[in-house]
């Protein structure tokens, strides 16, 4: 799978948006949206660029020309375009968003707020960014809200544990908790600080990504990889300067698979 068809799949998911939703948006069939994120075809340049807009990323990262990107307008800024954009004040604004009045003001005034009213407006700007869907700010009450349960390791694996960090909203609506990645072992697809979705589910296809014990208490997120050689599992890192986890399965009756990934918000969006 190309770049393109894995970052236009993986942005299209973080933001909440069906097939469906995105090709309404671009004004092309489904089908035609499903052949770009299995690689089969490519969009051309301009609809390339259209596609950056909606999901708020530049053409370099979206065909993965580079692997980290820099919002260059701060969410003050970002804000006061979208409630132009809509044609509506702020109070109007969180009304509609169910985002308290006084957060919407201080990120205007550029004051620090909560990370997960960054993500809820980061959800808000996808959908809003065209005027047919000016009507779907889509409200607290109406998404999945989801535990944050302590941190997840990203590096050479430690002991799992549970602590309740507060909560993230999850567009998707298909996942059970999230944590909050640590480490680099799977840079730059998951990143120190960044924030995953995940599915509470004990089996996995090969390729996914999934969250699990190793060795007992060691609970890591990986790649998951299932090896020709029966009984043999592969735990996958996307840093080439960490080692792959092998399991042989009847040597390490405490492996398992916690959940799946389904998504992940960025720490560069807070």
């Amino acid at each position: 799978m190309s770049k393109l068809a894995e970052r236009l799949k993986e942005l299209r998911n973080v933001k909440g948006l069906r097939q469906s939703d995105l090709a309404e948006l671009l004004n092309v069939p489904r089908s035609t949206l499903a052949t770009w994120e299995t690689g089969k075809f490519n969009p051309d340049l301009k609809t390339i660029e259209k596609l950056s807009e909606i999901l708020g990323v530049s053409t370099d990262y979206l065909l993965g020309k580079i692997d980290k990107e820099e919002h260059t307008e701060p969410l003050s800024i970002r804000l006061k375009k979208l409630r132009a954009l809509l044609g509506i004040t702020q109070e109007q604004f969180a009304k509609r968003s169910e985002i308290p009045l006084e957060i919407i003001t201080a990120i205007e005034n550029d004051q620090e707020v909560d990370p997960v009213v960054f993500m809820k407006l980061d959800i808000l700007g996808t959908l809003l960014t065209f005027e047919k869907l000016k009507d779907r700010i889509v409200p607290f009450s109406e998404m999945k809200k989801i535990l944050i349960l302590g941190k997840i390791c990203a590096g050479n694996g430690e002991p799992a544990y549970e602590e309740i960090l507060g909560y993230a909203y999850d567009p998707k609506g298909n996942s059970d908790f999230s944590l909050l990645v640590k480490g680099d072992s799977m840079s730059p697809k998951f990143n120190d600080g960044d924030l995953v979705y995940v599915k509470k589910q004990t089996h996995a296809r090969s390729g996914q990504y999934v969250v699990a014990y190793a060795n007992g208490d060691e609970c890591i997120l990986r790649r998951y990889i299932h090896s020709n050689i029966s009984n043999v599992v592969i735990l996958e890192p996307e840093n080439p300067e960490y080692e792959k986890v092998i399991l042989v399965l009847r040597d390490n009756p405490k492996w398992g698979i916690i959940g799946v990934v389904t998504g992940k918000y960025s720490k560069e969006n807070y």
